[in-house]
Parts: structure tokens; sequence; C-alpha cells
């Protein structure tokens, strides 16, 4: 009969891969084969309290192989993004209301209103929710907006908003991690998202104004030169 492995296999092993996963840099160097398995086992073990150092290494071992694995998953996935275009849309504002549908029709009829250039990209997207609607627009909207809102409906604006667009290829909508692999970039540079949509092919993400240069540069490292845009639409 074979043996099972011991019940305190799986909680080490659980415990050493988040550690990993909580700390980008041991991460990434597991995933490029940077890494010496005893030392890593080893500071495991002085930072978590367990003690088993043979089942930190094994963990530590295995879970290197999936990475590796993981990694060639990852390869078709870059290829889309790298082929994006970033694009940064700044002085952008988020409404957020109570939905009701008389005040959704006068908020579309204000949009095909206002989006009166064809040739120049603006910035006026509405998302319903289960419960509320977010406008996303560019500031210059909102006084249009906000006027035909009934104070009970309006839940908030925030107004010193900027976004960054990805504008991809159609096989976006059918590759599985594209999305991931962009939040991922952020993660890793300790940024945070207010919003993040996917219309068709692009994936939009809203930042406060304080992020937006931070989470440019970041996202930049995806796609080569001269395809991240970084000046801003006027």
């Amino acid at each position: 009969m074979t043996k099972g492995p011991a019940p305190s296999s799986r909680p080490i092993a659980d415990r050493a891969r988040r550690y990993i996963d909580d700390h980008t840099s041991l991460h990434e160097g597991l995933r490029e084969d940077l890494l010496n398995f005893t030392a890593l086992a080893r500071k495991i073990e002085e930072e978590t309290g367990l003690t088993n150092e043979e089942a930190i290494t094994i963990a530590c071992r295995r879970y290197q192989r999936e990475l590796v694995q993981e990694e060639s998953r990852l390869e078709p996935i870059r290829a889309i993004v790298a082929k994006s275009r970033l694009e940064v849309h700044p002085r952008v504002a988020i409404v957020r209301l109570r939905d009701d549908p008389d005040t959704i029709d006068r908020l579309l009829a204000v949009g095909r209103r206002t989006l009166t250039t064809p040739a120049k990209r603006r910035v006026f997207q509405l998302f319903l929710g289960t419960r509320a609607v977010t406008v996303l627009c560019e500031r210059s909207f909102l006084p249009a907006l906000l006027a035909e809102i009934p104070e009970p409906l309006l839940l908030g604006v925030e107004r010193d908003l900027g976004t960054l667009a990805f504008r991809s290829s159609p096989l976006v909508a059918e590759t599985p991690g594209v999305l991931s692999h962009m939040v991922d970039a952020l993660y890793r540079a300790g940024i945070n998202c207010l919003e993040t949509v996917s219309v068709h092919t692009d994936s939009i993400f809203v930042f406060r104004d304080a992020d937006l240069m931070r989470a440019y540069l970041a996202f930049a490292e995806l796609v080569p030169p001269g395809q991240a845009d970084p000046r801003p639409d006027e």
C-alpha cells in the first residue's frame, strides 16, 4: 500500500508558497531559477516559525517547477500585450449614481451631444452595475452631466483622475490571463487602481492623478518603445 504524504506536509507547502507569493522578489527569483533552495528554506523557517527545512526545500523545488511551466503559458499573453498600444487620458472623472432609467437616458443624450469630434478619441463610458451606475468621463463633461442627475440619486463624484488604456488585438478576448498580467505589473509596483473595465479589445484602468505616471511607467515596461504614448490627450 502506498503511503500518502504526512499530515503536516501540506500546511508546510502551503505556508511556504504563501510566503514566496507575498515577496515579489522571491517569487520572480524562484521563477527565473536564481535562488538557492537551502538558503530560501532557512529564510522561510526564520520568518514563519516553520521547523522542517527539508519539507520547505521540497515545497520550494516543486513550486519552482510549476512557475517554469506557468512561464511557458505566459508567452502568448505577453505577445498580445506587447502588440497593444498604451494610451494616457488625464483630466478624467467618475460619477456614481443610483440606477434610474430616466436619468440614464438623459446622461446618454448628454453624451451624444457632447461627443461632436469623431476624429478625436474622447472619454465617455457608462457602466451598469447591479444597484448603481458608474460614468467615466472627461472632467469637462461634468457640469452637463451633473445637471441631469437628481441630488437624491447622486452617490459621489471623483475628479482628479486619469486612465491608462491598452488597445489590443481581438485575440485579447479569447486569451485567458491577459488582464491578470497587466494587473500584476501594478501589484509589483505597489500601485492602487480605482476601476478596471474591459470593453471589447480595450482594457481600461482608472487611477488618481498622483498614481497615474507611476502606473504608466509600470505598464510601459510591458510594451515596446513607441507603443506607449505618454502625451496626454488635449
